[in-house]
């Protein structure tokens, strides 16, 4: 499912123009030969990682590679095959495989005198309309659903390989409430929403019997 690559034998990605930070990826899984690739590689090169020994007893595979702020997909290739790590962060790419995923965070000290004082913006009563529904409100049709809100996480067909891992939802579906219709049939009312905090995900799901 992954395009060819070639081994490289610096432990640092290709330099970026922009601010970097020292990002440690490890492996917990044994291997005799463990590289790791990701986005930030193109998927074209990948980095050798070393034995260091586990605080928890045992050794891992770990290295420290240099990568810009923002999102990164990466994987680990062990003695040829590739692998992701099931106690890091996962989602599925475009073509449906399972990577693992981190948020490079810039970190900017917060400096409270130079902040500005929140002024609250002018908004006159006269600016506000609130007129009544006629008639002719109550005749119109609903209007469609968009398209996109379809796509929740209850809807998600579960990966033979992953059945535990949940795709990032997308933004559009997020502080939604949904109900599961085809687990009428069963006797079930299932309901579910999904909210974000920074980059954690928590989706809530309510069952009970129609």
């Amino acid at each position: 499912s992954h395009a060819l690559v070639r081994t490289r034998a610096m432990a640092q990605p290709a330099m970026y123009e922009q601010m970097v930070f020292p990002t440690r990826f490890v492996w917990a899984y044994g291997g005799k030969q463990v590289h790791l690739c990701g986005s930030f590689t193109n998927w074209l090169e990948t980095v050798p990682m070393a034995i260091e020994p586990n605080p928890t007893g045992g050794e891992v595979f770990a290295v420290v590679c240099n990568l810009p702020p923002g999102y990164h997909q990466y994987k680990f290739i062990v003695d040829g095959e590739w692998k992701y790590a099931p106690d890091q962060p996962a989602m599925y790419d475009e073509m449906g495989n399972v990577n693992n995923v981190l948020e490079v965070q810039e970190y900017v000290p917060e400096i409270l005198d130079s902040l500005d004082s929140f002024l609250a913006p002018s908004s006159p009563p006269e600016s506000y309309d609130c007129a009544l529904f006629t008639q002719d409100d109550f005749a119109k049709e609903p209007p469609a659903c968009p398209p996109h809100l379809h796509l929740t996480l209850l809807n998600m067909p579960q990966i033979p390989d992953a059945p535990n891992l949940l795709p990032r939802p997308q933004h559009v579906v997020l502080n939604h409430m949904y109900n599961d219709r085809t687990k009428q049939q069963r006797g079930q009312h299932v309901m579910g929403t999904t909210h974000r905090y920074r980059s954690k995900y928590v989706t809530v799901v309510f069952v009970k019997p129609s």
